[in-house]
């Protein structure tokens, strides 16, 4: 059985050693390989990310997803109020910005559910539901007003946790808290029966799990039982059928080389992507800090399901059923910007959240449809990704609601960053050969100009 690893850019490769022998990625090596490490706070993620130069400024994915000011489609303000949401991870400090609900510690570790001797996962709680602080520092969470609950089974000091097993327990207990959304910043190798068990029977109580993609898109992957996966190795809970699995992209939308991605060879599982790279959290001393990952870019995507669930109003009793999780997973996907086209990258594209909360289904009903339904309003998704409504296009026109696409496609290898480098490579071309002619038509110049000058001296 593998390791769960978070998935921390900078520090993924490596692993810390525990005392079961699996671990979780700690600060170490740059080239993916993994190394041991001691326990202690140098492992932990308060000790391996940048604080903010300046603490007054916002972070920037919060203000893309301009929270604080997100409606629906009457205008009405959205703050997920009234929807709980359980963060697995290294706990959540309690502090003046982040309160914590409730939750569970797994067996065998010490310390309270509000107890975050890491830094992990405070800094993801907070891009979810961090209260504003005016005077005191520039953060907010997107979903604000939700609860939430701190399902502790990791982190730099743990001994009993950081394996699937461990992770299976962890969504158990988050469902029995009475979670409607799952946030899991986490990945693990190895498929696991127990893991896979506990994804289903989230899902079939209505709780959306939201997941990040993981950070070996770039580099090989080895654990520290000396297992080699490859690289862009198939992750878990990734890719399993009834989660949101979030890629990471930067600040112009384009995709980390870090951030993991589907394949013919591991199946297409990214669902969207959101910011991951430079983005900004709480620290548990209170500080903003940043730090790249698609750890960070799944909180942005569980703060969104928060508010589609409270937008809806589907936090009753009679809605805790398996259409509410396709339901919220369905209208994210669909009103990603891919406007149905599936990339293996980028999913449906990158969330986008206010298009989500605006766009109205079902001609304005509220009640769900079950999985593998079509939800009237929303963009028809064609390709290989997860939930699609059929198979790609090259040559139909669909209309759906006030969105429309055209000619969906399925891209298996390509991605923003290598458009983007194509793109900049031919500017860059163009660039150095209009600086050559340039550079040549001065030269004739100057020659002209001096035999002039030569012809006309006695």
């Amino acid at each position: 059985m593998s390791a769960f690893r978070r998935t921390r850019f900078a520090v993924a490769a490596a692993a810390l050693t525990c005392g079961s022998g699996l671990g979780l990625p700690a600060a170490g090596a740059a080239d993916g390989t993994s190394v041991a490490a001691s326990q202690g706070s140098s492992n932990c993620t308060s000790a391996n990310v940048t604080t903010a130069l300046n603490q007054a400024a916002t972070p920037w994915e919060i203000t893309a997803a301009n929270a604080g000011h997100l409606t629906d489609a009457d205008g009405n303000q959205l703050e997920g109020g009234g929807v709980k949401v359980a963060v697995i991870d290294t706990g959540i400090a309690s502090q003046s910005q982040l309160s914590v609900a409730g939750g569970r510690v797994l067996s065998g570790e010490s310390g309270g559910d509000a107890t975050d001797t890491d830094g992990h996962g405070t800094m993801v709680a907070s891009i979810i539901g961090a209260q504003a602080a005016a005077g005191v520092n520039g953060m907010q969470g997107i979903a604000p007003g939700v609860q939430l609950l701190s399902i502790r089974e990791a982190g730099c000091n743990a001994t009993a946790g950081n394996t699937e097993d461990a992770m299976a327990e962890a969504i158990n207990d988050a469902v029995s808290e009475g979670a409607e959304v799952i946030n899991i910043s986490q990945d693990g190798y190895d498929a696991d029966s127990k893991l896979a068990a506990a994804v289903q029977n989230a899902y079939d109580q209505g709780v959306v799990i939201v997941t990040s993609a993981g950070n070996q898109g770039d580099r090989d992957t080895t654990d520290n039982n000396g297992t080699d996966y490859g690289v862009n190795p198939r992750t878990y809970p990734a890719s399993y059928q009834h989660v949101l699995a979030v890629g990471a992209v930067d600040q112009y939308g384009t995709v980390a080389t870090f951030s993991e991605t589907g394949s013919q060879k591991n199946t297409y599982f990214v669902g969207v992507t959101a910011p991951g790279v430079a983005v900004g959290g709480l620290l548990p001393n209170g500080k903003i800090a940043t730090d790249d990952g698609t750890s960070f870019a799944a909180p942005y995507v569980a703060a969104e399901a928060a508010l589609i669930i409270e937008e809806h109003h589907w936090t009753g009793s009679g809605d805790r059923t398996s259409a509410r999780a396709y339901d919220v997973i369905k209208i994210i996907e669909a009103t990603a910007d891919g406007d149905g086209a599936y990339s293996a990258s980028t999913g449906w594209g990158e969330a986008d959240i206010q298009q989500a909360l605006t766009t109205t289904i079902d001609g304005g009903s509220n009640s769900l449809v079950s999985e593998g339904g079509s939800i009237s309003g929303l963009t028809k998704m064609l390709g290989n990704g997860p939930n699609a409504d059929g198979a790609a296009a090259s040559t139909t026109t669909t209309t759906a609601g006030e969105r429309t696409v055209v000619t969906p496609y399925v891209a298996t290898a390509g991605n923003r960053e290598a458009d983007n480098q194509e793109r900049w490579a031919y500017i860059a071309l163009a660039a150095g050969l209009l600086t050559a002619i340039v550079a040549l038509a001065g030269a004739a110049v100057v020659r002209d100009t001096a035999r002039r000058r030569g012809a006309t001296q006695p």
